[in-house]
């Protein structure tokens, strides 16, 4: 038999608190490879978005990022200064910029990398079959949340109706997940 399920509010707070700590552990055992560079948590997300994605552009990155075009361009600049990013002319629109990893930040995010599934690796070895299991099966949920948390109608939007705080509280808790 299921159990019943939480309601949104509980949810959404044992969610923020649960991803919230394991994303302070990953970047705790991680600080030793990140420090190698010197680059800020948002720089190495940019980064190990284009290992993944090379050649990606700069309004694509801020979509994927879930960050504005011009905190990314903020990024770029810094990153191409200290010789980590290599910008491009896009092939099919000359105005464009296609962004490729120089090798050493191409080196860095894999140790990076490594380090951080060696971390879970280790996690979850410590975790019995039935919690990997269910952690296995909540990997499409949770996609589905991230991609919605990061989605341009965010629901921070509704904070600044101040025009109808009744309205905009009752517009946080979005529909029941």
């Amino acid at each position: 038999m299921a159990a019943p399920l939480r309601d949104a509010p509980s949810l959404a707070a044992e969610l923020a608190k649960v991803l919230s700590r394991v994303g302070r552990g990953l970047r705790y055992h991680t600080r030793a490879a990140r420090e190698t560079l010197d680059v800020t948590q948002s720089e190495g997300e940019l980064l190990r978005l284009l290992e993944h994605k090379p050649g990606l552009r700069v309004q694509d990155a801020a979509l994927e990022l879930g960050i504005a075009s011009n905190s990314v361009s903020t990024l770029i600049k810094q990153l191409a200064r200290a010789g980590l990013i290599e910008r491009t002319a896009d092939p099919l629109d000359g105005r464009a910029a296609c962004l490729r990893l120089t090798p050493l930040a191409l080196d860095w995010v894999r140790q990076v990398g490594n380090a951080r599934e060696q971390v879970i690796e280790r996690a979850l070895a410590s975790l019995d079959e039935s919690d990997r299991a269910l952690l296995e099966a909540a990997v499409p949920a949770m996609k589905r949340l991230a991609r919605a948390i990061s989605a341009k109608s965010a629901p921070a939007d509704a904070i600044s109706d101040k025009s109808r705080p009744a309205e905009a509280i009752s517009n946080l808790s979005g529909p029941a997940l």
